[in-house]
């Protein structure tokens, strides 16, 4: 990301402030999770239909992806209104990846 957006990320959530951003948030992921059921109702026909069948760029995919953008830039905001830095962030995913990579290997 560019110091330029990220810039722009941090003045949306200065502006706006916690409470709105927080619940903006919320609305976001829950859009992010119909996408995603839309999807899975229409193009997967409710898991009868494997994803590699599924041609690329479909209304429904194009749509998750427009969602996916939304969150990402709202986690940013959650991020810097939590004061919480990349290191930290970085070390989390790394830390949670590494715990879900031991669960596999067991499986």
């Amino acid at each position: 990301m560019s110091d330029e957006q990220l810039k722009k990320i941090r003045e949306i959530a200065c502006h706006y402030g916690y409470e709105a951003q927080s619940r903006q948030c919320m609305e976001e992921m829950a859009e992010l999770t119909q996408a995603i059921n839309k999807f899975w109702r229409k193009q997967l026909e409710c898991g009868n239909k494997p994803l590699n069948e599924i041609p690329f760029g479909t209304q429904e995919e194009n749509n998750i992806e427009e969602e996916l953008i939304d969150v990402q830039i709202m986690i940013y905001q959650m991020k810097y209104l939590h004061r919480i830095s990349d290191i930290d962030f970085d070390n989390g995913i790394k830390r949670k990846l590494d715990r879900q990579m031991k669960r596999i290997e067991k499986e």
